[in-house]
């Protein structure tokens, strides 16, 4: 099992180096390349691409070193390739037929950290020769054109030093432990990977046995082209470089973290390992060695709970052990959705720490549980036949000796020194380190609320407020070229309300997934929805969409601005739903206008609404009084009237009313009825507009009023008409 050994290269950076042990069996059969550098004077190797999903320490996002603090980038995609075109000072050798131990190294990044600030990072991982020079085992190019197929945000984030690390780059290289034993101890040396990687005139190298590893991150200021009659390639200059080691093997390789649920209970057991058992003995060697030493235990317990694809962290407990160092510690994780949880995970970080000096030894492990619903708020009760009296309990209160100092010792913060009233970074320096800076970046993320449906209207949420609801076309929304989280909640018109009144639309019973669908300038763009149930909640109508910075500076270069809503059956078919504009932050006015518009429809369909919901009523009313009339009377009356014409609504037009008189002796009874004039059916067409057609010219064209074809089109006065539009002519 690979041991985990921390070391801090940077203010956001820390390499967690996971070192295979000894006679491990993590076997990678990868063909590697041999890059011998007459220029730079030193060895690199790295896998050929088709390791890309194995290593990811692949040859497209590799740089080589050309010159003082100057890198190449060997691009797959430029041909000739830069070792083809620089093949004076690099020669290049493939190195295959090897099974060779791999170890991971990974790098990671506090939250918030904005890789922008720097034009690229390289990342590196190296061991001594025995003759004193480098070996690169990596060289990785973190850039703009590579942080795609690099970056892993990591779902359960690393809290270590009060600092929380949601992002991480993986490499593999050869672990040099292995590898190294294996040509020290090989009957032929000649035919072990080492000798393959390390050749002389006369035979081979070797590396130094039990060096410590050289880990590295270089910053890079500028990028610069290199042109040749070909091709040209790209090269970038380093202006700061960290550098830091971790040993081979320590005294503390078997040392280990454990956990897991007990045998004996519904609770679980974790504990930091040493030769595989309790650290008693550990605690008492490393004590006995130095007086003054105060050895502890920090545990850091992390509980997630998986609800549906997410996995929330809905706790985190922290437990000192200063003694019992011979037993295992006990803890009853309580989750807060254990009836709707799939299952729970908890993750243990172990530190092994001396209070008198800081002194770190870090490990981790990882416990997870299927159905984890015994863990609930809840116990279930069991009935008792002897049911025990009531106990009196007295707790004794112990309280410990322990003085609440800084456990954890950190680099003392650098102040910005004031000139003129501008803040400057100040440097810290000390003879043979580089020249640091601590620098503090604002993360910034754009957040839209959008409602969606068939037609434009208005929604009551709370007694003083309504929410717009942008009918099909006629959305326009703000986008930054930032991180955006866009969030639609989709209505549908109700069927059983004559109000047309909008109501939230289960998104549920429609698709399991969702996609927005931007036009770009290389084609579309499409994005799923989050699928996060803290952003969402489907059977409301609300979906969300996380549209990271690199789309959307993609999104911003495209002219269309055209935006599309799709629903994602199961078999794939991808099925339109809704339709929008999004606009730049300087064109506010466009949405402020499609605000007011969308506000001003509903308004006045409202407003039609409360009118026909009035004569509706007056109508009711007056045929209720008429029948009670008539059943007063015990002379026979006779009236007529006409059928009643529902228009499109879905309520008599109470514009057509008129009345009828009929007479039998005495008294006379007035009584409503519709105008058979009103039964004849309207006429209309389907008219395309024509470049310079206007409202007034179609509606003067047709002899029909203005008003009807912006009622029966859904137009506004400050709509304007667009070649191939359909209108519908009523008359």
């Amino acid at each position: 099992m690979a041991q985990s050994r921390f070391v801090n290269l940077t203010s956001y950076c820390m390499v967690e180096y996971m070192a295979e042990p000894l006679g491990s069996t993590n076997y990678y059969t990868d063909d590697f390349i041999l890059v011998e550098n007459s220029a730079a004077d030193i060895r690199q190797i790295f896998n050929d691409d088709s390791s890309y999903h194995t290593t990811k320490n692949i040859q497209d996002l590799t740089v080589v070193p050309i010159g003082s603090n100057t890198y190449a980038y060997l691009d797959s995609e430029k041909l000739p390739n830069y070792l083809t075109y620089d093949s004076t000072n690099l020669t290049a050798t493939s190195i295959t037929g090897y099974n060779v131990v791999m170890e991971k190294a990974r790098f990671h990044f506090v939250a918030g950290f904005d890789f922008d600030q720097f034009v690229a990072l390289i990342l590196s991982v190296s061991h001594t020769e025995n003759n004193g020079k480098k070996s690169l085992f990596a060289n990785i190019l973190l850039s703009p054109e590579t942080i795609a197929e690099l970056i892993i945000f990591n779902p359960k984030p690393l809290f270590i030093s009060n600092a929380m690390y949601d992002r991480y780059i993986d490499i593999l290289v050869p672990s040099i432990k292995n590898i190294n034993e294996d040509y020290k101890t090989s009957a032929v040396p000649a035919n072990t990977f080492v000798a393959a990687i390390t050749p002389t005139l006369t035979g081979s190298l070797g590396f130094i046995y039990n060096s410590p590893i050289d880990l590295g991150l270089a910053e890079c200021s500028k990028k610069k082209t290199i042109f040749t009659a070909s091709t040209n390639y790209d090269s970038y200059e380093v202006s700061e470089f960290y550098t830091a080691t971790v040993s081979q093997s320590n005294e503390f390789d078997n040392v280990g973290a454990q956990i897991g649920e007990s045998t004996v209970g519904d609770y679980i057991e974790f504990y930091l390992t040493f030769n595989s058992g309790f650290p008693e003995e550990l605690i008492s060697i490393l004590n006995r060695r130095n007086p003054s030493a105060d050895w502890v235990i920090i545990h850091q317990l992390s509980i997630f709970e998986q609800l549906g694809s997410s996995f929330i962290n809905t706790s985190r407990q922290v437990f000192f052990q200063e003694d019992g160092f011979d037993e295992p510690n006990i803890f009853r994780p309580v989750l807060k959705n254990a009836n709707h949880a799939v299952s729970m995970s908890i993750d243990l970080i172990s530190r092994l720490t001396n209070r008198q000096n800081g002194e770190q030894i870090i490990r981790e492990a990882s416990f997870n549980l299927i159905s984890p619903k015994k863990y609930g708020k809840k116990l279930s009760t069991l009935p008792i036949l002897d049911k025990p009296g009531s106990q009196t309990v007295y707790n004794k209160i112990i309280k410990n000796q322990f003085e609440a100092t800084s456990l954890f010792i950190e680099p003392a913060p650098i102040v910005p020194q004031t000139t003129g009233g501008t803040v400057t970074p100040t440097p810290t320096t000390t003879p043979g380190t580089m020249l640091t800076y601590t620098e503090y970046v604002p993360v910034f993320f754009n957040n839209n609320n959008i409602s969606i449906a068939s037609t434009s209207s208005m929604v009551k949420t709370s007694d003083k407020s309504e929410e717009i609801v942008f009918g099909p076309g006629k959305l326009r929304f703000i986008l930054s070229p930032f991180d955006n989280l866009l969030k639609f909640k989709v209505y549908t018109n109700s069927a059983s309300s004559t109000t047309n009144s909008p109501i939230e639309l289960d998104l549920n019973t429609t698709a399991p997934t969702y996609k927005i669908v931007f036009e770009t300038n290389s084609g579309k763009l499409s994005i799923k929805n989050a699928g996060d149930a803290q952003l969402e909640n489907l059977s409301t109508g609300v979906i969300a969409f996380t549209i990271s910075r690199a789309d959307s500076e993609i999104i911003f270069a495209s002219k269309n601005r055209t935006i599309y809503i799709t629903s994602v059956s199961q078999d794939g078919r991808e099925t339109f739903m809704y339709s929008g504009e999004w606009r730049k932050p300087s064109e506010q006015e466009e949405v402020d206008l499609a605000v007011s518009t969308a506000l001003a429809n509903s308004t006045k369909q409202q407003n039609l609404q409360a009118i026909l919901d009035k004569i509706s009523s007056l109508n009711i009313n007056t045929k209720s009084q008429l029948e009670r009339l008539l059943a007063n009377r015990s002379s026979s009356i006779k009236f007529t009237a006409s059928p009643s014409i529902v228009n499109k609504f879905g309520i008599k037009d109470s514009n057509s009313l008129q009345t009828t008189t009929a007479t039998v002796g005495t008294p006379t009874v007035t009584t409503p009825t519709v105008a058979t004039t009103a039964s004849q059916p309207a006429k209309t067409l389907t008219y395309t507009v024509e470049t310079g057609d206007t409202v007034e010219s179609i509606a003067k064209k047709y002899g029909v009023t203005v008003y009807s074809i912006r009622r029966f089109n859904n137009l506004t006065a400050t709509d304007r008409l667009l070649p191939k539009q359909k209108l519908i002519i009523t008359f």
